[in-house]
């Protein structure tokens, strides 16, 4: 007769199981694929090339996988009694504060098409500052506009200085496009990360944003655009980012505040208790 005690409480059986995925490394190996074939733009092309066999590997493999019987598992559902009870809705309201609470709610905050106008006005500042880049420079007016298009046209990368500071339609046309896309994107991007942001959107835009961007597209412009990368005068650069940071943030100040309720899909529901 064996020493060992029984089990007091030996878990109920039941026939209660969910199929779900079989567990896998591939996504792993994916990423890494991934992230050598990044690694590969701003240094060698090995890593690149390295980067994309081991994607088509790690498509090969995980699609193979899931073509097969065992893609899935099924997992045996624990007991109806040890399972997680269901969350009731509360009446209870959870915004006012009480004392030990870190979560801090604004009651107002500014909209996100207040990023959008000052995306669209730092835009506008910036293009002036570029302007006068090229004015003060002796490159000429279109000089900074054809730096910029020469990320989309590529028979500006065999032109000299000279020629890059001539009149071109298509640059013109390519640029304000580019330019405004950009602001506009930035702005937006501005404007919806705002409310998460604590003290004044200036310091925000037009100190915190423009030394990120500035080094982020420091570090990428000889893949960005190797032309702009070649001629491009980076204070005057960064000087316009700057411009464009201060003034989409200033305009965000000006801008009128709205409830920060309207800002939530959830608004219109009845606010949760997250204790019960």
């Amino acid at each position: 007769m064996s020493d060992l005690p029984a089990n007091p409480d030996p878990p109920p059986h039941h026939d209660e199981a969910i199929v779900m995925p079989r567990s896998t490394a591939w996504p792993m190996v994916l990423a890494s694929g991934v992230g050598l074939m990044a690694i590969g733009i701003p240094t060698n092309l090995i890593f690149s090339i390295v980067g994309l066999g081991i994607v088509f590997t790690a498509l090969f493999g995980w699609f193979g996988q899931l073509l097969t019987d065992e893609a899935e598992v099924e997992e045996p559902l624990v007991a109806p009694e040890r399972r997680a009870k269901s969350i009731r809705p509360s009446h209870k309201r959870v915004l006012s504060p009480t004392p030990g609470q870190r979560l801090e709610l604004p009651e107002k905050v500014h909209p996100y098409s207040a990023g959008v106008k000052g995306g669209l006005a730092g835009g506008a500042v910036m293009a002036i500052v570029a302007t006068l880049y090229g004015l003060f420079s002796g490159r000429g007016l279109w000089y900074p506009i054809n730096l910029l298009a020469a990320m989309i046209l590529p028979h500006f990368a065999d032109d000299t200085a000279v020629e890059l500071s001539q009149f071109s339609l298509a640059a013109l046309l390519v640029g304000i496009v580019l330019h405004l896309v950009t602001s506009l994107l930035v702005g937006l991007f501005f404007g919806v990360l705002l409310p998460t942001l604590p003290n004044s959107p200036v310091f925000w835009g037009g100190v915190v944003g423009p030394l990120l961007w500035s080094a982020g597209i420091y570090s990428f412009m000889g893949v960005l655009n190797p032309v702009m990368s070649d001629y491009v005068s980076w204070p005057w650069f960064i000087a316009s980012q700057f411009a464009f940071g201060i003034v989409m943030g200033l305009v965000v100040v000006r801008s009128e505040k709205i409830s920060a309720q309207s800002l939530s899909p959830a608004s219109e529901e009845e606010p949760r208790d997250a204790n019960n």
